[in-house]
């Protein structure tokens, strides 16, 4: 028998919540154009060494949660579990030109224990700066996340940042690193032994009480920048106190895959408890490179959409979100004049409905409210001859009388 349940770790978006994931994806994508960002849209999988290459072998993306499948040619494809790598390879591919700035929306999967606000399928909004060196643009990114927050209503997002090093100083501050977790190895869970093999700055990502505590004494990236990656962090903190926007430096954070240098950041939530991380991002100035590219400075940025509608719900069907209106009629000579008030409506971008199956008012304002209109537009007989509409406010039960030459730009005015 067919089962009629949605597969563990996905979820259905039904209205009113539908309405919400829709203003959280229209707020980002016009942000993001006004910075500069235009789309791109990329597979919804790819061949399965672009994730390898670019998450690193030991990530967890990589060994533990990408959704990998052969198919009838023997090629191993995967599910994209993040935006950035398709975004690199599709701009070689395409030989966009450089410097650019992209933009995406897009479902992302991974097998991972599905928790609240973190899905098996999930919603990234993502952008990349690709062909800016500049640490000031690294402040910029961080100022687009802020700003984005800010106008979904979300005043309590913290910003943390930090710097992981680059090519040159990273070697020697692994090795210490290293040193030190041979130390400590028997108080590791097997990940992080696991970890301090492949991919030691790893370590500072796991959750477990006791490697946390363990790792408290740990020498962390930013002690051991070489000079020219501490002025770059410098700068880009003089950037972000310019813009006058609050940040903290978490000298252990290094994000979770390995394509990062120097500029890291997150942005996290009090409201979200244990699990806060709205989203963050970082540096990426060697990810091209080693897809057979030029030597490219780039930056991203990816928010996950779930969490941030559970930091901030906002209501869509709410009284000041209700732009429908319902346009109902008593007879069938009304109904031709519904129909043209509907389609005039309809063409000065007003959203409107009409129900067809029944003239009974009563019934109509019944379908109404289920499709949650924020007003009706009564066309009757006697307000038909004397030029006039009665609109209902469905969210107060005020009616009035207004005339047909003055109904848009009444309803204009009162629909936000």
């Amino acid at each position: 028998m067919l089962k009629h349940t949605r597969p563990k770790g996905t979820q259905d978006f039904v209205p009113p919540q539908s309405g919400q994931k829709w203003l959280v994806e229209t707020t980002f994508r016009e942000l993001a154009q006004l910075y500069g960002y235009q789309e791109i849209v990329t597979p919804t999988f790819e061949h399965t060494e672009v994730f390898v290459k670019s998450s690193g072998v030991a990530s967890d993306i990589v060994t533990k949660e990408m959704y990998t499948f052969t198919d009838r040619a023997e090629r191993s494809l995967t599910l994209k579990p993040e935006g950035t790598p398709g975004v690199v390879r599709a701009v070689l591919e395409n030989q966009l030109r450089l410097p650019c700035r992209l933009f995406y929306i897009a479902p992302c999967f991974r097998y991972s224990r599905p928790q609240k606000g973190r899905y098996r399928e999930f919603y990234q909004l993502g952008i990349e700066a690709l062909g800016e060196a500049s640490p000031l643009v690294d402040a910029e990114v961080v100022l687009f996340g802020v700003r984005f927050f800010e106008r979904l209503g979300l005043s309590d997002c913290l910003v943390k940042v930090n710097s992981i090093g680059c090519r040159l100083c990273r070697p020697g501050f692994k090795e210490r690193l290293t040193n030190f977790l041979q130390e400590v190895n028997d108080g590791l869970c097997p990940d992080c032994q696991n970890r301090q093999k492949l991919s030691p700055l790893r370590v500072f990502d796991c959750k477990n009480e006791r490697c946390q505590n363990l790792l408290a004494q740990a020498p962390v990236p930013k002690d051991h920048l070489c000079s020219e990656c501490g002025a770059n962090f410098d700068r880009f903190t003089a950037g972000l106190r310019r813009t006058g926007i609050g940040f903290e430096i978490d000298a252990r954070l290094v994000r979770g895959l390995d394509y990062y240098n120097r500029t890291t950041f997150e942005f996290v939530s009090r409201a979200l408890g244990a699990q806060n991380s709205l989203g963050g991002g970082g540096r990426y100035d060697y990810l091209i490179e080693e897809f057979g590219g030029p030597a490219t400075p780039a930056i991203g940025l990816a928010i996950g959409l779930e969490r941030t509608l559970l930091a901030q719900p906002i209501k869509g069907n709410e009284p000041s979100h209700r732009k429908l209106v319902f346009v109902l009629w008593t007879g069938e000579k009304e109904l031709e004049v519904a129909q043209r008030v509907v389609e005039q409506l309809r063409s000065e971008g007003i959203p409107a409905q009409i129900a067809f199956d029944s003239p009974k008012l009563k019934r109509q304002l019944h379908l109404a409210d289920i499709a949650g209109a924020g007003y009706a537009v009564i066309v009757g007989a006697e307000e038909l001859n004397r030029g006039v509409y009665a609109v209902k406010n469905l969210m107060t039960g005020e009616q009035s009388e207004i005339s047909a030459s003055e109904l848009i730009s009444w309803l204009k005015s009162h629909i936000r």
